[in-house]
């Protein structure tokens, strides 16, 4: 109970400046926001001469949502953007958004576009939060940006061997996070030599594009395992077990679980076992919730999830938000009632485990009260349950993101005292970023 109280003082203050920075902000206008099909804002956009700006987010994401209560409400943004584009928020799992975001790569969120709609081509693409500046600067030089970036890629089209054309089309195209970085980064390493794959300013390109665990550059990367892992610690772990995942998720997109292509599928576990790797039952583990997913067997999903978590709670009260379950999103076409009802339980039990722990962690609090708000509602709750489910979504929801920008500003504090010199040499301890 103790516990519990002092959650509620320190989420009090939080809420309270929040409160306040709202109060600060009514009665501004903000950046309106087109609800019409796709189809209906590119003719908008095309009768008043104007370029599409598009918020590509999900109901989960974090930073989206900071954006959405803090930058785009203010008044300087909503001038701009009003007065210059066709504004709409696209949710990139739902309806039209899902198609939209294969349509335009969206892979992170947020994801901000700035579309022709002539030809609906992306002239640039903000990636992550910005505050309002930073967002005003990112949209009024859109148009440069675009400029800039249809000369790169002609540059770099003339001439892909020259390593200074590709090395600056590249860095352009993973500022922005296009799909086409991926292409270009398996042609930069061609042109630099083998032996320096594993130094850092080029793994991370390795680690981040190369998808395949059936390439030349995976090849390679198997045989020389023990140099990428000397140089990059647990990175050049991650980055093999990344492959295997990846492809093995592209199996799953199915109809029916007799589409899965099970010769494939053994091809990479043969792969996996002749490179010693460990983690095959988790792939297959992987496989099977995924396929359930895609099939839409949502009973016999949950029955799984369920398992797996009377072991992971057990031993882990962070085990929901670590084990990236996201069960909310996974569940987000299900229609069966009592399937959320199994998971509001689930999320009663992440709560219990962190109230339980010695140390608390804001995040996994923050994601099991916004899941159970959601699970509440699907299960058709009503009254007295679902009006606490959604005040501690609301709070938490608003406390996190504040939480999380404190420990990062104090961090890179102390980090940039510490370079000045003003620390007398002490070193400065990794903040946290998950509890108090």
């Amino acid at each position: 109970m103790k516990k519990l109280f002092s959650i509620l003082a320190t989420c009090s203050l939080l809420l309270i400046a929040s409160n306040q920075l709202k109060a600060e902000n009514e009665g501004n206008e903000g950046i309106q926001f087109t609800h019409d099909s796709w189809e209906a804002i590119v003719s908008k956009a095309k009768s008043e001469n104007k370029i599409i700006f598009a918020d590509c987010h999900t109901t989960w994401c974090g930073p989206c949502k900071m954006l959405a209560k803090q930058v785009f409400p203010q008044k300087e943004v909503g001038d701009y953007f009003n007065a210059n584009f066709i504004n709409v928020k696209i949710d990139c799992e739902k309806g039209e958004g899902v198609d939209l975001k294969n349509k335009f790569g969206v892979s992170a969120f947020p994801t901000m576009l700035f579309i022709d709609p002539n030809n609906e081509k992306v002239l640039h693409r903000v990636v992550g939060f910005r505050p309002a500046e930073e967002l005003l600067k990112e949209a009024k030089g859109a148009p440069a940006e675009a400029k800039r970036a249809e000369a790169l890629a002609a540059a770099y089209k003339k001439n892909k061997k020259d390593l200074k054309t590709t090395e600056e089309y590249l860095s352009y195209l993973v500022k922005v996070s296009d799909p086409k970085a991926e292409e270009v980064t398996l042609q930069y390493l061609k042109l630099i030599p083998k032996t320096d794959w594993h130094k850092k300013e080029y793994f991370w390109l390795m680690s981040r594009y190369v998808n395949d665990p059936f390439s030349k550059e995976a090849a390679y990367f198997y045989k020389n395992k023990a140099k990428f892992v000397e140089a990059n610690g647990f990175q050049g772990e991650y980055f093999e077990s990344g492959m295997y995942y990846n492809y093995a998720g592209k199996l799953t997109k199915v109809n029916s679980k007799a589409e899965f292509d099970q010769k494939k599928f053994d091809k990479l576990i043969k792969l996996m076992e002749s490179n010693g790797f460990e983690g095959i039952e988790g792939i297959k583990d992987y496989i099977n919730r995924a396929l359930l997913i895609q099939v839409k067997d949502y009973s016999t999903y949950m029955d799984v999830v369920e398992e797996k978590f009377s072991k992971g709670l057990a031993t882990n009260p962070r085990y929901y938000s670590e084990s990236g379950f996201n069960l909310l999103n996974q569940l987000r076409d299900c229609q069966d009632k009592a399937c959320f009802e199994r998971a509001l339980k689930l999320m009663d039990d992440v709560v219990a485990g962190q109230m339980a722990a010695e140390e608390l962690d804001m995040f996994s609090l923050s994601i099991a009260y916004r899941d159970s708000y959601g699970f509440a509602q699907k299960a058709g709750i009503t009254g007295e349950r679902l009006a606490v489910a959604k005040a501690m979504s609301d709070l938490f929801d608003n406390i996190v993101p504040k939480h999380r920008l404190l420990l990062d500003k104090t961090y890179k504090e102390a980090q940039k005292a510490k370079e000045e010199g003003n620390t007398g040499g002490r070193a400065i301890p990794a903040m946290k970023m998950g509890g108090f």
